[in-house]
């Protein structure tokens, strides 16, 4: 088996006739439970060529709500990965809203469309947010039009800021270092989306 290639999903084995083929669980990486100065962060570090990462997913999300547990928190959020592969399915099961954040692309467009029809298809709700709107606002419009159709709430535009890459040299939020205009759009989304 071609560790890179192989993804870890088990097919090979169910399938083999003579049953010559045997998947056993390896450690692919690492779980952590992390505080921060705004709360707790499960995160996982995951092993070079390790393909499993959707195999991952479930393992932090159970310690993450494990920990909202055991801290009274009510609130758990995900950052998921792209795309609707078996990592993004993964992160958004169980879930009671999905947001959808995209850019103003042919390539945002699809992804939106993709993941879209993803929570539709696992029942959903669905809100999206366009970031750097205002670098195509006919693409934002086309964006957030498609998605109506799709019966995605749109809770937001987020414009370009430069501040955004200077925040992320200086480790502060955006709403921390700036009370500029993009920070008004990411506290008037917070209030829609809530």
């Amino acid at each position: 088996i071609d560790p890179v290639a192989c993804v870890g999903c088990g097919v090979c084995a169910w399938f083999c006739p003579e049953g010559a083929v045997r998947l056993e669980r390896v450690s692919g990486g690492e779980l952590f439970v992390s505080t921060t100065r705004y709360g707790f962060l499960v995160h996982a570090r995951l092993d070079p060529a390790h393909g499993d990462s959707g195999g991952f997913v479930p393992l932090v999300l159970r310690e993450a709500r494990d920990v909202a547990a055991r801290k009274g928190r009510d609130l758990v959020i995900v950052d998921g990965p792209r795309g609707t592969g078996h990592p993004a399915a993964a992160s958004v099961s169980g879930a009671d809203l999905v947001l959808i954040v995209t850019e103003p692309t042919p390539a945002g467009a699809q992804g939106l469309a993709r993941a879209a029809q993803l929570t539709s298809r696992l029942g959903i709700p669905t809100a999206v947010c366009v970031n750097k709107w205002d670098l195509n606002p006919d693409m934002t419009a086309s964006i957030e039009q498609d998605a109506r159709s799709r019966k995605v709430s749109v809770v937001g535009r987020i414009r370009h800021d430069p501040a955004v890459s200077q925040c992320q040299r200086m480790q502060a939020t955006i709403i921390e270092y700036t009370g500029g205009a993009v920070s008004q759009d990411i506290r008037a989304m917070w209030e829609r989306l809530i």
